[in-house]
């Protein structure tokens, strides 16, 4: 028997531990060499700069990635060494389309420089220096807004040919209509796109992507820029491996995507070896933060995007002791980035680099390049009269993505938001099986949002919807069993986060008669504890149908077990139109949600045997929208008859949130604790053994709304029954955003561990920790409702990144 021993309890006792109920029973580059570009009309060789010394002297780390410097104009080169040049390396990432100037709704201030504006920056700059370059990162076009979307982004590729980039990384966004829509482009061509005949502008710049083999003459791996003073500066481009995951199934067919971080720093040392480069930056379309300490010695700087975060490293160490500096712009034109790297001609090194950021408001300040203007000008005219088509004119409230610290719209996809609730209550009121009924259930990813929906006065246009949703997928639904839906809820979690992408949760959106909790300290795989769809808890034999997007039917953002019952059915609508005339026929009763339809629900697992005089403590998370009226102050927590009031912690900050330990982009923003009584829950019973149903609730403005629908959740007491003590520890499972520091009662708790037995405890009245394996006499039972999913199928679904 281990070493147990039996007691009795004196007076009524209870031990605590967590049982779900009834568990899930099955529950290197091609090598071409490029041509060399140079600047334009700027034969002068700059002004010298003095050497710096190596050692490091600024850092911005991982943990605050701010700018170092915010410069006011275009960067002039300093000092007068004979032996240093100066060279200002600006960059732009995930323009996605957003070609015109925008300015912030409520206070005018200029949020998005637009590319004329960037255009007369870059004037600017290069006359002040001509040392200066231009390189964009990808994702240029693709979930683009509705003046160049809707004219498949030829708006944008022809400004930026007059902005005058050395290169560009390929973007999988690039690829968002297919294969051959991308060499039309680079060409100059016509495409099929959905089977309309496509022209295209020609790109007049070079797209780079050492890592991908297979596109043949259309991506090159690197680009030599000659600067008027001489310095010869290899632009390396590469992607993220993860791209196939982004993208449609199929669409990347024929192509391989290596791993970037040893194609950069081998190319780079052939590079340098060879003479042909005195500078190697790199342009990795991938999170910066992650890949700079990857980066080896013959790379000077890093160049990087897709996160549609800005980042700023400056003189930071690399993966061999050697120091760079690294940066990302952010997203549109919201900022430009300047890899400022001062080259010592004499030693053939790099002396020291910096980050400056310039934000769109200051980028605006220089006004807008005339032939750059007028051609946005004449796209938006173009594009004006379809868009202005009113879709409905009574919609009230605004309808919003998540965000995560000081991020801006649409940064944290791994929440819950008002417009992915929207989104996916249209799914299920548009979509109909082959029977006509309605599906389901309605999901939609996060990552196919890419506006807010913010009606002016009450009114949404085409070209408002157009920008919420601008891939043109298709709809469709499968059949899957509730086994298979409790399965794609926990693929929503995300793991190896530091190779292939940042985003540690993909939330998906559901309709709002599915309703589930989880527990963030089980595993993964593990972790969703109770489901409910149309009130009853989710039967794991039955067949659902699930509709959606076609990208997310296909097994897109990793929810391969929505493919579980092969290829999705779709009816040839897309997804837009759909959602628009969901609005007209619903909009007058529709309201932005006001209560989560997930939450997790923790605490409890391994939890103390404890006397009458102790307290049993419930954690909450994920109470609150990140923004709109959905965030509580303070919740009120049932068990029973016993209630406790528990504040709310909203908070958007997290230290940790693009790593496994996330909180506030694993659904995490609304963080509550309640303590309760053991003794006042025996005595609630009424006999010596019963079950007291888990309630979460908050009023707001004479209403209350209720987060768990009765019996989701069930306390199990047996204050009678004595229990057995015991010496073994049991396994601790995993605990993302843990924190060992426990919470006084009633406060904000950002993910606590639970806690773990480990021996007997002596001593009168007392009982012992114990672990699963221990006879429970207290438990919380979760209806866990899982089932699989059906699969609305959809012609071509396109990418979402």
């Amino acid at each position: 028997m281990s070493l147990r021993v039996k007691r009795s309890l004196v007076g009524a006792t209870a031990t605590l531990a967590l049982l779900m109920t009834p568990m899930v029973a099955n529950a290197a580059g091609n090598g071409t060499e490029t041509g060399t570009a140079t600047t334009e009309g700027q034969p002068t060789v700059s002004e010298k700069t003095p050497e710096k010394s190596a050692t490091p002297e600024t850092k911005t780390t991982p943990e605050s990635p701010t700018a170092t410097t915010e410069t006011p104009e275009p960067q002039a080169p300093a000092g007068n060494s004979e032996d240093t040049v100066t060279l200002n390396l600006y960059n732009l990432t995930d323009i996605h389309g957003h070609i015109e100037q925008v300015k912030k709704r409520k206070s005018d201030v200029v949020a998005e420089a637009g590319v004329a504006s960037v255009a007369c920056y870059m004037n600017k700059a290069r006359q002040a220096d001509p040392n200066s370059a231009l390189t964009l990162l990808g994702d240029n076009i693709g979930a683009s807004p509705y003046t160049s979307g809707v004219l498949y982004d030829n708006p944008t590729i022809a400004a930026l040919n007059l902005l005058k980039p050395i290169a560009s990384t390929i973007g999988n966004h690039e690829l968002d209509l297919g294969q051959d829509a991308f060499r039309a482009r680079i060409d100059g061509t016509s495409a099929l796109v959905n089977g309309k005949k496509v022209d295209f502008t020609k790109v007049d710049f070079p797209y780079l992507g050492a890592n991908v083999d297979g596109f043949g003459k259309y991506l090159k791996p690197y680009q030599i820029w000659t600067s008027p003073s001489g310095v010869k500066v290899a632009y390396i481009g590469a992607i993220a491996q993860d791209v196939p995951y982004k993208l449609s199934p199929g669409t990347t067919k024929g192509l391989t995507f290596n791993d970037p971080i040893p194609v950069i720093n081998n190319l780079a040392k052939k590079l340098k070896d060879s003479g042909k480069a005195d500078v190697v930056i790199a342009m990795l379309d991938d999170d910066v933060k992650n890949n700079y300490p990857k980066m080896g010695s013959y790379v000077d700087g890093l160049m990087g995007g897709d996160t549609h975060v800005p980042y700023s490293f400056t003189w930071v160490k690399g993966a061999d002791g050697n120091y760079l500096s690294a940066d990302a712009s952010g997203s549109y034109t919201d900022n430009l980035a300047n890899l400022q790297v001062v080259y010592n001609t004499k030693t053939k090194k790099v002396v020291s680099s910096k980050v400056i950021m310039i934000p769109a408001a200051k980028v605006a300040e220089c006004g807008q390049d005339p032939a750059v203007a007028a051609l946005v000008e004449k796209a938006s005219a173009a594009a004006k009269e379809a868009g202005n088509e009113v879709i409905v004119n009574n919609l009230a409230g605004d309808y919003n993505r998540g965000i995560f610290g000081d991020k801006g719209p649409g940064s944290n996809r791994g929440t819950e938001s008002t417009l992915g609730d929207l989104v996916a209550d249209a799914m299920r009121g548009s979509i109909l099986d082959e029977n006509q009924k309605p599906v389901d259930i309605g999901v939609i990813n996060a990552g196919g949002l890419r506006a807010d929906l913010i009606p002016n006065d009450k009114v949404v246009t085409y070209r408002d919807t157009y920008e919420v949703m601008p891939f043109s997928n298709q709809l469709g639904y499968v059949k899957i069993t509730g086994a298979k839906f409790k399965e794609a809820l926990e693929q929503q979690w995300k793991t190896n986060l530091n190779t292939q992408n940042s985003r540690p949760m993909l939330k998906l959106g559901l309709s709002e008669n599915v309703k589930y909790t989880y527990d963030p300290t089980l595993p993964f795989g593990q972790r969703i504890t109770s489901v409910i769809i149309d009130g009853k808890p989710l039967d794991m034999a039955k067949l659902y149908t699930v509709g959606s997007v076609t990208f997310l039917l296909d097994g897109g953002d990793g929810f391969t077990a929505l493919t579980s019952n092969g290829k999705a059915k779709t009816n040839g609508v897309l997804d837009r139109d759909a959602f628009n005339q969901y609005l007209r026929e619903n909009s007058a009763k529709l309201h932005p949600a006001m209560v989560k339809r997930s939450i997790g629900v923790f605490g409890l697992a391994y939890a103390k045997m404890q006397t009458l005089d102790s307290k049993l403590q419930v954690k909450l998370r994920g109470l609150s929208f990140t923004e709109g009226p959905g965030r509580p102050d303070q919740v009120t927590v049932h068990l029973g008859k016993n209630q406790v009031t528990a504040k709310v912690n909203n908070d958007l900050a997290d230290s940790n949130a693009n790593n496994e330990s996330a909180i506030i982009t694993t659904d995490g923003a609304g963080q509550a604790v309640a303590d309760f009584e053991v003794a006042a829950l025996c005595k609630s019973l009424g006999s010596s053994k019963g079950t007291l149903p888990l309630s979460v609730s908050f009023d707001k403005d004479g209403k209350t709304y209720q987060y768990l629908v009765d019996g989701q959740l069930m306390l199990n007491l047996d204050c009678a029954r004595g229990a057995e003590t015991s010496t073994k520890e049991p396994t601790k499972p995993s605990q993302p955003g843990s924190n060992p520091k426990q919470p006084t009662s009633g406060t904000p708790v950002s993910g606590h561990a639970p806690g773990s037995g480990h021996g007997s405890v002596p001593g009168k009245g007392n009982l012992a920790e114990t672990g699963s394996d221990a006879t429970s006499l207290l438990t919380l039972t979760g209806i866990l409702l899982l089932a699989g999913a059906g699969a609305y199928g959809i012609s071509r679904r396109k990418r979402v990144a």
